[in-house]
């Protein structure tokens, strides 16, 4: 039986588990969760405000269930699709996202080698302030010759 031919009481009584494992078995194939529970939603009349809390506990009980399977991507499908022997992480490498083209990456490595080279114009200055401020204190205490001219004009009109 399909999930259109189900009855509106059937689909009340089934859980949202239940309905996913119809749904896959009738695609035959990995779904994305999105649509997976779209589907779900659609079928059960989730009201709304609802929607996020079913969400996760669908998601949770996918995780736990025995029968499905996670393959990457946010993919779902039946681990009775798959041979025994195949282990999760292979399976969770079944679908890949999509990533990124080469060029992409090339301008990555550029764009770390400017980080790098503002970071040591960063560290040259930061060392230039240190020694412009460790000279100024190797003469505090030390009079600058303004100030020793003042002084002994001070003493020549006392």
């Amino acid at each position: 039986m399909t999930m259109s031919e189900l009855k509106r009481e059937q689909v009340e009584e089934m859980s949202a588990v239940e309905l996913a494992y119809r749904v896959l078995k009738e695609k035959g194939e990995p779904v994305h969760y999105k649509d997976l529970f779209s589907k779900i939603a659609q079928v059960k009349e989730i009201e709304t405000d609802q929607l996020d809390d079913r969400r996760a506990k669908l998601f949770t009980d996918l995780n736990i269930g025995g029968s499905f399977v996670h393959l990457g991507a946010n993919h779902w499908g039946l681990k009775a699709w798959y041979p025994v022997d195949q282990s999760e992480e292979d399976l969770s490498r079944t679908i890949q996202a999509p990533t990124q083209n080469t060029e992409s990456e090339d301008n990555t490595e550029g764009t770390d080698d400017d980080l790098e080279d503002i970071e040591d114009e960063l560290d040259a200055l930061a060392n230039e302030d240190d020694a412009e401020s460790n000279e100024n204190n190797e003469f505090d205490g030390f009079d600058s010759d303004e100030d020793v001219e003042n002084e002994e004009a001070e003493d020549d009109e006392g």
